[in-house]
């Protein structure tokens, strides 16, 4: 369990390091021209001397890119725990399943639980636009809804391991499949409405709005792609070099939490 802990957060900052490589390239631009439109918003609104003199943007630039580079890496890390922990209870649930499979499907229902589904109801606008006033209240609304979107996967998952291990007949199985799937459907369905959206407008360009959202999508998907497919070659790969060396097979297990 410790190794795997230790591979995920790795592997994870690996990814979130090359995702920030990404965002820099496509990502960034986007955001300093949302910016600029913003400034050049304020300035027309509120006009005054400083704004005359035009935003000044080249000392933020470099500053911007080094931290988003570090931002998706430590971003990538704190995903690598949350990987660890769903590859254990996805296990457990089905442990027959090869590690190739179950990262995967960890991948996918982090993507879905974490970045997709939180994004359909909280849609990122680019840096510095909307109501300052609004920020804290729409950071802390989007992070309990985050958490209890992850949570409700892992018991999903808990759900069905406590099904396989009741019911031995896939027919009654399948019964109880289907009333914790659509247990999962309601409490998504009352998430989306009981939750607040963002109230503030957005004055951005649609395409250049569309953009941002769409790359920023585009790299979280990448960073659970990386996750789950780096994390699944490295147990393969410990998978196969104990398999040479019998007598640590079960130690090696026990540390990766791949053992049945």
């Amino acid at each position: 369990m410790k190794r795997l802990l230790l591979t995920s957060v790795i592997i994870g900052a690996i990814a979130g390091l090359l995702v920030g490589g990404f965002h820099n390239l496509f990502t960034v631009p986007v955001m300093e021209r949302a910016i600029v439109l913003e400034e050049q918003r304020s300035a027309e609104a509120m006009p005054s001397p400083a704004a005359e003199e035009g935003p000044s943007t080249d000392v933020s630039l470099g500053v911007q890119r080094i931290g988003m580079a570090l931002g998706t890496m430590i971003y990538g890390a704190i995903l690598g725990l949350v990987f660890a922990a769903g590859f254990v209870i996805l296990q457990r649930t089905a442990p027959r399943w090869p590690i190739i499979w179950v990262a995967l499907t960890v991948g996918a229902l982090g993507f879905w639980s974490i970045s997709l589904f939180p994004f359909i109801k909280y849609p990122l606008n680019p840096p510095g636009v909307g109501d300052e006033g609004t920020l804290l209240a729409r950071q802390l609304g989007q992070t309990l809804f985050i958490i209890i979107s992850a949570v409700a996967v892992a018991v999903v998952l808990d759900m069905v391991r406590r099904v396989n291990l009741q019911f031995s007949e896939f027919s009654s199985r399948r019964i109880w499949y289907g009333v914790t799937l659509i247990a999962y459907a309601a409490l998504a369905v009352i998430m989306a409405f009981v939750f607040p959206g963002n109230p503030d407008p957005v004055p951005v360009p649609i395409d250049l709005l569309e953009l941002f959202r769409a790359l920023t999508v585009a790299g979280q998907f990448l960073v659970w792609v990386l996750l789950s497919g780096g994390v699944a070659l490295a147990l393969m790969w410990q998978q196969r070099a104990v398999s040479k060396h019998p007598n640590s097979n079960l130690r090696a297990a026990g540390e990766f939490g791949t053992g049945a």
